[in-house]
């Protein structure tokens, strides 16, 4: 009897310790999963910094951790509508399907920007029928993403509710000092212009009041015309736009074409998410090194 009692006692001992499984479709969930469940919590992204979002390989590891998860985080808004749904069936996981506890859609509650005005279909591109899905690049939108991984975590674990609440709030006090230091730095930059290869870093711009709307990319994930890339290089020269900001998984061929025909521009490799770039290690240098760049283009440019 004594030694059923100290196997059961093991048992729930054990159960009470065991982590959380947190799978995240993108690093920048898994860290923000972090700072939130911090030692209650084993998390894995499914991809890196360096990959796009929108296009991944399907691979067997990411259907075995999948399977294994408690938690699932996306980004949503069908960001990775290409590669998510298909490792969601195939990982045989109830707990993680959607409507199911741990299932989180990070894009709940968030202010979509760039929702279509017209109906789309697949001529047009790799259109998002639900607007723009890059909404992490503002740290506010960062503060609901917790907010909705805070919820996931107290539905599967509501024991340990308070201490995933607390970290929470903490984490949302550092986003607020956050946008505050950033905007005060950036304020002499308020209502600049700048090219963008993709329509990703409109989130970034809304909140920290420049303009990122010209794109290079005429329709979404397909290469643009020549025809289309001298309406870009004579509407960068008649608004004076001297600035192109791309990501680090985006072929910069054409944005050299442009630079090469707008005189004094330069080309900004953004990184939007944590190990895109030696160095960026957490959400706050994705922000504060993006917006440093910017700033130091837009001065380098200044007067050209």
């Amino acid at each position: 009897m004594k030694i059923f009692i100290l196997i059961l006692f093991t048992f729930f001992t054990f159960s009470l310790q065991a982590k959380l499984n947190l799978v995240a479709s993108h690093p920048n969930i898994k860290y923000i999963a972090d700072q939130i469940g911090q030692d209650k919590i084993e998390s894995y992204s499914m991809i890196r910094g360096v990959d796009d979002p929108h296009f991944v390989m399907t691979r067997p590891d990411l259907i075995v951790k999948l399977n294994k998860a408690d938690i699932f985080c996306t980004i949503g808004l069908d960001l990775e509508v290409g590669w998510v749904p298909l490792l969601l069936q195939q990982s045989r996981n109830i707990r993680i399907q959607k409507g199911q506890p741990g299932y989180c859609d990070t894009s709940v509650g968030i202010k979509v920007l760039g929702e279509p005005t017209i109906m789309l279909d697949r001529s047009m591109g790799d259109m998002h029928i639900y607007g723009n899905p890059h909404y992490w690049l503002d740290p506010i939108n960062a503060v609901q993403m917790a907010a909705n991984i805070l919820a996931a975590l107290i539905r599967v674990d509501p024991v340990n509710g308070e201490f995933y609440e607390k970290n929470y709030l903490s984490f949302k006090q550092r986003m607020i000092d956050l946008v505050k230091e950033e905007m005060k730095k950036f304020s002499p930059y308020f209502g600049s212009k700048v090219a963008v290869f993709h329509d990703q870093f409109i989130y970034l711009a809304n909140r920290f009041k420049f303009t990122a709307n010209l794109t290079l990319e005429e329709r979404p994930g397909v290469p643009p015309s020549n025809r289309y890339l001298e309406q870009v290089i004579n509407k960068m020269k008649a608004e004076n736009t001297k600035v192109i900001l791309i990501s680090v998984y985006h072929n910069p061929v054409y944005a050299e074409y442009v630079a090469s025909k707008v005189p004094g521009s330069v080309i900004i490799t953004i990184p939007e998410a944590i190990g895109s770039m030696e160095n960026i290690n957490t959400y706050e240098d994705t922000i504060r090194v993006s917006l440093k760049l910017i700033r130091e283009a837009l001065e380098k440019t200044k007067g050209n």
